[in-house]
């Protein structure tokens, strides 16, 4: 995986916390599923320029969203 910002391409996984880990909560999820909303986050982290990612699990996003078909939807 590459940076980013720099295109390095030394990126460490890791985790973001607080008192506790922080999760993503989508605000159109389905009330009634067997899951919980929360939507478990992980990071990467450049060791050349320290940009750091936030990346969160797509496949939990669109269960919870009703989106199965996977429509692109990215907000920038």
């Amino acid at each position: 995986m590459k940076c980013l910002r720099c295109g390095h391409e030394l990126v460490i996984e890791g985790a973001i916390y607080s008192p506790i880990r922080t999760s993503f909560r989508p605000q159109s999820s389905k009330f009634l599923t067997l899951e919980t909303g929360d939507i478990q986050t992980k990071a990467v982290m450049c060791k050349n320029c320290g940009h750091l990612e936030i990346i969160g699990d797509a496949m939990k996003l669109r269960r919870l969203t009703s989106d199965p078909g996977g429509s692109s939807g990215n907000v920038t």
